[in-house]
C-alpha cells in the first residue's frame, strides 16, 4: 500500500514480543502471558462453528506430531469436551473458583491433546470479577510448558474475556462465514481488537463452511480491502473450510471429524491448514538440536 503524508501506517505486526510498555509495566497481560506459542480462535458472532474448528484443528495438529494443548475459555457455551468425545471431572470453573490447579483438571483426548474443559452447564460461573479473570489469566501461563502449542476457544463477540485472551495470544484467527450477517461482526471484532491494542501480529482471517471457492476468495478479498482501507490494518488469509454435512455428523457422534470423517472435504480442508500452520522440527543424525530453533508455526 502506498504511503501518503497523512496516511497512517498499515498495522501488520509480524514475528517478535510486543513492546514491554505496550500495555504498561504491570499489565495483566505481560505478566500472564503463556510461554508456550498461544493462539486464540475468536469469531464476531456465534454458529460460525468456531469450537468446531479449534477442536478439528488441534486434533489435526496432534496428528502431525505437535504436543497441543487446548482450553475451552468459551465460558458461558463451553463443549469442546463433547467434541473430542472426552469426560472431564473436573473443569476451567474451578479453577477459576481456586477449588483446583489447572493441572488437576488437564484431560488426555485424541491424538494426545491436553483440554483444559471449560465451565460445565451445572456449575456456571457467570461473569468474571477482576481478580477471578486475573486467575483464569494466570492459569493459561502454566499450562503444560513443554507444549508446542496452545489453541483457546475464546467467546464469541468483543467482551472484556476475549478482549484479554487475545492480548496474551501470539496470534488470532478470526472465524467468519458466508451467512449474511458474519462478516459485519468480524469486520467489528476486528476494530475492538485493533482499537484494545490486542493484537501481537495481523490477524488471520479464516471462512468457515464456504460453498465454493470463488465464494470464499471474493468474500476474504472484501474484508480484507475493507480492513486496509477503513482501519489501516492489514488481515492475512487463512483461506476457508468448505461447508460439509459430515461436521454435524462428527458432532452429534462426539467424535472429532478429522478422526470420524478423515476425508470428507472440511476433514481435508482443516488437515491442510494444520500442514501450513505448523512443521515439526528437522530429526535425524545429522540434525543438531539448538534451544533457540524450536517448533514454529508457519503461515
Amino acid at each position: 500500500m502506498t504511503k501518503s503524508k497523512k496516511s497512517v501506517p498499515a498495522m501488520r505486526v509480524v514475528e517478535g514480543a510486543r513492546p514491554a510498555a505496550a500495555f504498561g509495566a504491570e499489565h495483566a497481560a505481560d505478566l500472564s502471558r503463556p510461554k508456550v506459542h498461544t493462539i486464540v480462535v475468536a469469531s464476531g458472532k456465534t454458529g460460525v462453528g468456531k469450537s468446531s474448528i479449534a477442536a478439528n484443528l488441534a486434533v489435526a495438529l496432534g496428528q502431525r506430531g505437535a504436543r497441543v494443548v487446548l482450553v475451552d475459555a468459551d465460558l458461558a457455551q463451553s463443549h469442546l469436551d463433547l467434541l473430542l468425545g472426552v469426560h472431564p471431572r473436573f473443569d476451567l470453573g474451578q479453577v477459576i473458583n481456586r477449588e483446583k490447579s489447572v493441572d488437576e483438571i488437564l484431560v488426555p483426548g485424541p491424538t494426545g491433546v491436553m483440554l483444559v474443559p471449560g465451565p460445565s452447564a451445572l456449575r456456571p460461573i457467570g461473569a468474571l470479577d477482576d481478580i477471578r479473570r486475573e486467575t483464569f489469566l494466570r492459569s493459561l501461563s502454566v499450562v503444560d510448558p513443554a507444549a508446542d502449542l496452545m489453541i483457546i476457544d475464546a467467546p464469541w463477540g468483543a467482551g472484556r474475556e476475549t478482549l484479554e485472551l487475545c492480548r496474551i495470544a501470539h496470534e488470532v484467527i478470526v472465524v467468519a462465514s458466508t451467512e449474511v450477517m458474519s462478516l459485519p461482526d468480524a469486520y467489528a471484532l476486528l476494530k475492538s481488537l485493533q482499537k484494545a491494542d490486542a493484537l501481537m501480529r495481523a490477524p488471520r482471517l479464516l471462512l468457515n463452511m464456504a460453498t465454493t471457492d470463488d465464494e470464499a476468495d471474493e468474500i476474504v478479498a472484501r474484508m480484507s480491502v475493507f480492513a486496509r482501507h477503513f482501519m489501516k490494518l492489514e488481515v492475512e488469509s487463512l483461506g476457508s473450510i468448505p461447508y460439509d454435512h459430515s461436521v454435524t455428523r462428527a458432532e452429534h457422534a462426539q467424535e472429532p471429524l478429522v478422526m470420524s470423517q478423515p476425508q470428507s472435504p472440511a476433514a481435508i480442508a482443516i488437515r491442510a491448514l494444520a500442514t501450513r500452520m505448523w512443521k515439526p522440527a528437522p530429526a535425524g543424525p545429522d540434525f543438531v538440536e539448538k534451544s533457540d530453533l524450536p517448533r514454529r508455526l508457519e503461515a
